[in-house]
């Protein structure tokens, strides 16, 4: 009579069980060295071998051969074992005996001696089906049994136990299998019944099964049945209702190219074929976590055909990681949508819209409206007694041109550029021409002089406010407003401000009469300006960019910048780092070298120094390590971080002003922004 694969190769003893070695060699270990518990508890899903070791363990435990861990499979009582006929093994399905009466009844012949074999073992399956009298009817007996009885517990869930069942147990919980053990043993057994199969559609079983042995071994069954006496891929698909799954690296591929028409075809295809579609956005989910495995774990490999492993390749080298993440979570959460959904194709094809519609923004980009195209120019010259300069610079970027009094570069905080009015049209600045457009006034505060290298002090500087008025052909605008001037900051910099105010008007491509109106103000304070060598334009960078140390070849002689970018990139603590920017080291780099720093900060650096030298000395052994106290003539890296925040804050605040709906709120609302916070 025909015997299912399940029962045919149900394992006979621990060297034919699947997997679940620490279990195996645990009761191989007590049974060599005669260190046998009374009660064993084994947990774990449905099919990966409870049942099959409880008795494995019943029979190396009346073997008349004695206890061994390998039973001999002649004797008669592995034979009544194997054949389920051995008097003393009493197996009990507590689904069906639930009540305290089966319990007693049970409890009633455990002292009695086995009648065949050398123990009487109790095999419980399901033990948590028990009723709450019949654990505590078993409890005494569970905790002192007499020496011939056995018991083991079989069950998947042992949360239900009372924990005082559990602590009279030793406890083992078995794993479920991995797709490699239960395909390498489904082609094992496919083998020896000489079954033709496919190497996919035996993995594809596995992988169904979800790690219980015996779920494969029942697929395995339905498939050949189903195919007629052959295992095929296509027909392990058909069976189990599985989806094809190049339709869903098409998906993915034309969800990452945009191809529009191509995901209708794919959506019509799904609805043609009334597919499972939560099925459909699992197996998407799993295939995304696929290609991310591939592109940060490569050595994990692919276990499909060659057609499926090629597309895999191809898709984890199209699809960036920033992508993969998003796709990722967009379908998480539309999978979580579907029951919320009035229908799951309708929310299924909600997710795959949100696939199409979102995508990650670049490190550097960020979304700005188009910009409003206006005709006309206009010129505007700048005449003083003493100087003339010409600016032109677009009205919704201010350009900081940065001024030291001190050999020590310190830069000042930007002041906020003036709010354009809400009924005035954007200024618009072509580059090729150096043409501002649409300008009616401005006030500029003028630099009189920037040297390279040294520091010459500059004479007294001139504040010229220029008004210039535009006559226009049949037009009269209106009056223009000037903004504040902008005044030095404590006579460490000065600052190029424009500010504009425009009439709601097409202007009109005529020659442009300018009249110009000059007023000297006369600056107090001296003012050294000094040019930045190699000067970096803060309006193109990121504030993350700002805020980075520029990277330095530490050789040489000390200066402040090679101090800075190795104290904040080494090892040291946070709390020797937050002293070491107070101070300056000067000297030569791993020979003498002298650490400048307020008196105030002595008793904190008799506390830290220790550590400060051994970092020193730990890149460079001979670093001879001397302190100076007084105050530091100098920036110290502290200031030059404070200016680098400062710097980085102000961007920030020009990126959020740019985006259109941040804009439009401040608009609407007369907003402002508050509390920004930089990130790294």
């Amino acid at each position: 009579m025909y015997q299912v694969l399940a029962r045919k190769y149900r394992p006979r003893n621990f060297n034919e069980l699947v997997g679940q070695n620490h279990v195996s060699r645990a009761l191989s270990s007590a049974l060599e060295r005669g260190r046998l518990h009374h009660a064993y508890l084994f947990t774990g899903t449905r099919g990966v071998g409870k049942t099959t070791i409880a008795r494995i363990l019943a029979k190396c435990l009346n073997c008349e051969t004695g206890v061994t861990s390998t039973p001999c499979e002649v004797c008669a009582t592995c034979k009544a074992v194997n054949e389920g006929r051995f008097i003393d093994l009493i197996e009990i399905d507590a689904a069906s005996r639930t009540k305290v009466e089966d319990t007693r009844e049970l409890l009633d012949n455990v002292p009695y001696a086995p009648t065949q074999g050398r123990f009487k073992v109790y095999l419980i399956d399901e033990v948590h089906m028990l009723s709450t009298h019949s654990f505590n009817a078993l409890l005494k007996t569970l905790e002192e049994p007499p020496e011939h009885v056995k018991f083991l517990f079989a069950t998947t869930d042992p949360q239900k136990l009372p924990i005082t069942v559990i602590s009279r147990c030793l406890q083992f919980t078995l794993r479920p299998l991995a797709v490699d053990e239960i395909t390498k043993h489904l082609g094992a057994i496919l083998e020896k019944e000489q079954i033709a199969a496919d190497q996919d559609a035996i993995w594809q079983i596995a992988e169904s099964a979800q790690g219980s042995l015996r779920d494969a071994l029942s697929l395995t069954d339905q498939a050949i049945a189903y195919g007629q006496g052959a295992v095929h891929h296509q027909d392990v698909k058909e069976m189990l209702g599985l989806i094809d799954r190049t339709i869903i690296y098409d998906l993915i591929l034309a969800v990452h190219q945009n191809q529009r028409e191509k995901v209708s075809q794919l959506l019509l295809q799904f609805r043609y074929q009334a597919l499972d579609v939560s099925l459909v956005l699992d197996q998407l989910i799993s295939t995304l976590h696929e290609l991310a495995l591939l592109q940060y774990l490569p050595e994990l490999g692919l276990k499909y055909s060659e057609e499926i492993n090629a597309k895999i390749l191809q898709l984890s080298k199209l699809i960036s990681a920033q992508d993969l993440q998003l796709y990722y979570q967009i379908a998480c959460k539309g999978r979580s949508d579907l029951q919320l959904a009035v229908t799951q194709e309708q929310g299924f094809e909600m997710c795959v819209l949100r696939l199409l519609a979102f995508r990650p923004l670049a490190p550097n980009e960020i979304l700005v409206s188009e910009p409003v195209q206006q005709n006309g120019q206009a010129e505007v010259g700048l005449n003083s007694q003493a100087q003339t300069a010409q600016v032109i610079a677009p009205v919704s970027a201010v350009q900081p041109v940065e001024v030291i009094s001190q050999p020590a570069m310190v830069e000042p905080e930007p002041e906020p550029e003036p709010e354009p009015e809400p009924d005035q049209d954007l200024m618009v600045f072509d580059p090729n021409h150096h043409e501002l457009i649409g300008l009616e006034s401005a006030v500029v505060q003028e630099t009189v002089s920037v040297l390279e290298e040294d520091f010459i002090p500059v004479p007294e500087q001139k504040l010229v406010q220029v008004q210039a008025e535009t006559q226009v052909k049949q037009i009269e605008p209106e009056p223009a407003s000037t903004a504040e001037p902008i005044g030095l900051f404590e006579a460490s910099s000065a600052e190029f401000s424009l500010a504009q105010d425009t009439s709601a008007y097409d202007l009109v491509s005529e020659p442009v009469i300018e009249q110009q109106s000059l007023v000297q103000v006369e600056i107090v304070e001296t003012v050294v300006v000094v040019k930045e060598p190699n000067a970096t334009d803060n309006s193109q960078l990121m504030p993350q960019d700002i805020l980075k140390l520029p990277s330095q070849t530490l050789e040489g002689e000390w200066t402040l910048e090679k101090w800075e970018f190795w104290f904040r990139n080494s090892q040291l603590s946070p709390a020797v780092q937050e002293l070491a920017q107070h101070g300056v080291m000067t000297g030569e780099i791993g020979g003498n070298t002298v650490f400048h720093i307020p008196q105030e900060y002595e008793n904190m650096l008799t506390q830290l120094q220790q550590a400060l030298i051994e970092a020193l000395k730990q890149q460079w052994p001979n670093t001879q390590f001397t302190v100076e106290y007084g105050a530091v003539n100098t920036a110290t890296p502290y200031v030059m971080q404070s200016v680098r925040k400062e710097k980085a804050f102000h961007r920030a605040t020009e990126l959020l002003q740019q985006q259109p709906v941040i804009k439009s709120l401040i608009e609407t609302f007369d907003g402002e922004l508050q509390n920004i916070q930089l990130k790294p």
